[in-house]
């Protein structure tokens, strides 16, 4: 896509939220739940151009917002919001720390908001203490797979990017019961994304927190064979979670290496994500000094 494209499609965008906002956005809210904010975001997902989605994510994330204010119990516009501002917040989080985390507050805030959409029945549970948290089970479905994942994939994110704070830390059970709810029921959902959460998660915290590299491994491990290796942001991970925390320089080296000598295109969805794992494979690898 040229620029005079990507600027074609920012005025679309925004003309969108305008017409919606005079129109009572009934229309532009159903053609967008039919298929065009998914489709937009299947299109950026396969781009192999970051820096243009970077560029055009802010414009989707209020196209997103304004259909959200005329329908605040949309589940699935609420899902597609976590979504986007988490990976938003992923894609800028080594250049822009302090802002990503802010974007995490908002991903994490559409997570929960999507989920309880979907079973308003979680509400009380998701306030209340962890004893009555684990009872959230019974009110979830198969079918709600996407709505559990984006909401403990953000709430996650979002701790992740607030490490100092002993409450968002507190979180954390929560966020592990969720996600191993969603890999006991699909393992392959988005292409294994729960095992890399779950392999950044065994590494990235001390035993006392629930850290254990073992599994941490065999998150990594069954990540990439669901995958088959086209994935190269989970060797990303692995090398900054994983291979850091057991300080093996020469699987980190490796590991970048290969993320670098292997197409970004072996799959369209991982186009863009494969991309960005470049640019930071590159970075990682300037400053293996530092870590090791």
């Amino acid at each position: 896509m040229d620029r005079r494209a990507a600027l074609h499609l920012r005025y679309l965008l925004i003309s969108l939220v305008v017409a919606g906002a005079h129109a009572g956005c009934s229309y532009i809210r159903t053609t967008a739940t039919g298929g065009l904010v998914e489709d937009v975001s299947l299109a950026a997902l396969k781009h192999d151009d970051v820096d243009l989605v970077l560029q055009g994510m802010p414009t989707y994330l209020l196209l997103l917002e304004g259909l959200i204010e005329g329908d605040r119990k949309n589940a699935e516009l609420l899902r597609q919001a976590a979504e986007a501002y988490t990976g938003y917040a992923t894609l800028i989080e080594a250049a822009e720390p302090q802002r990503a985390a802010a974007l995490l507050t908002h991903a994490r805030e559409y997570g929960m908001a999507a989920l309880v959409a979907r079973r308003p029945a979680v509400a009380g549970l998701v306030a209340g203490p962890f004893s009555e948290f684990e009872d959230i089970d019974r009110h979830l479905h198969k079918a709600d797979l996407p709505y559990v994942f984006w909401a403990a994939s953000s709430w996650g994110a979002w701790i992740g990017a607030n490490l100092n704070s002993i409450a968002a830390l507190a979180d954390l059970p929560r966020v592990i019961h969720l996600m191993r709810w969603v890999i006991e029921r699909d393992e392959h959902f988005r292409h294994g994304a729960p095992h890399v959460f779950l392999g950044v998660y065994h590494a990235a915290l001390p035993p006392v927190l629930g850290g254990e590299p073992e599994r941490s491994l065999f998150h990594f491990e069954r990540a990439l064979e669901i995958t088959d290796g086209q994935d190269h942001m989970v060797r990303i991970q692995m090398a900054r979670f994983y291979a850091r925390q057991i300080f093996d320089r020469e699987l980190y080296v490796e590991l970048l290496k290969q993320v670098l000598s292997s197409p970004a295109d072996g799959v369209a969805e991982f186009t863009l994500q494969n991309n960005a794992a470049k640019r930071l494979a590159e970075t990682m690898l300037q400053n293996v000094d530092v870590y090791f």
